[in-house]
């Protein structure tokens, strides 16, 4: 249910649910989706790279996997310079969120380690962002939330912000990529507009760029998206 509505997978015990308030506000003031997955966690290490853009105020790191044993949040220098900008939540069994005011700009790395199902989730306050991803199946229909199966749906997302060189792609649960999503010809808006046809499986839109500095940005939909 957390994955299909964009909402959050909290793997807290019983006694920590009257310590989770601090989890829920920060992913509350931080509603831009920069990264995003779930599902069963393999044992060993597990590295995940993460891009943080220029224009990122703030981001929340949030990692909950069932059995968790590492969970480390690494700036692109290897530390924390100011450790006055970061907020740790390290006091749950299966959870570790770490809150970082103007983060360190370039590839951030997420080591974890663990096994069962697990979710991995950084969000941020940022400039650029996307908004509601819609779908069409005609050229006379109207843009609705959810595709319609078996059948071309122009898709058309919105995107904020100060941005170039912008592609998109359609990527599962797991953060593997199904399909590229080529922008329509001549189309070099705000408004970012592709075709494809819909399969079987749950997706997320994915949007990639440079911001005004030249720095590599992500955005995701927060939510599922499935044509059934």
């Amino acid at each position: 249910m957390a994955e299909g509505t964009g909402g959050h997978l909290l793997l807290l015990a019983p006694e920590e649910i009257g310590d989770s308030a601090a989890l829920l506000t920060a992913f509350d003031s931080h509603r831009q989706t920069i990264f995003r997955l779930a599902g069963s966690l393999n044992p060993g290490v597990h590295e995940f790279q993460v891009p943080i853009d220029s224009t990122v105020d703030s981001a929340v790191f949030s990692i909950s996997v069932q059995c968790l044993q590492v969970a480390e949040v690494i700036p692109p220098s290897g530390g924390f310079a100011n450790r006055e900008a970061v907020t740790d939540l390290s006091n749950f069994r299966a959870e570790r969120m770490v809150i970082v005011t103007q983060p360190e700009r370039g590839v951030w790395t997420l080591r974890v380690s663990g096994s069962g199902i697990g979710g991995i989730v950084v969000q941020a306050r940022s400039a650029i962002g996307i908004g509601r991803v819609e779908f069409a199946a005609a050229q006379s229909a109207g843009f609705v939330a959810r595709p319609s199966p078996g059948v071309e749906n122009t898709v058309r997302v919105r995107v904020s912000g100060d941005v170039t060189d912008i592609t998109a792609s359609i990527v599962n649960g797991a953060l593997k990529r199904i399909a590229p999503l080529p922008r329509q010809p001549g189309d070099t808006g705000e408004v970012y507009l592709s075709r494809f046809t819909p399969g079987a499986e749950a997706f997320r839109l994915l949007v990639v760029g440079k911001d005004s500095e030249g720095l590599a940005f992500q955005r995701m939909s927060a939510a599922l998206i499935s044509s059934r």
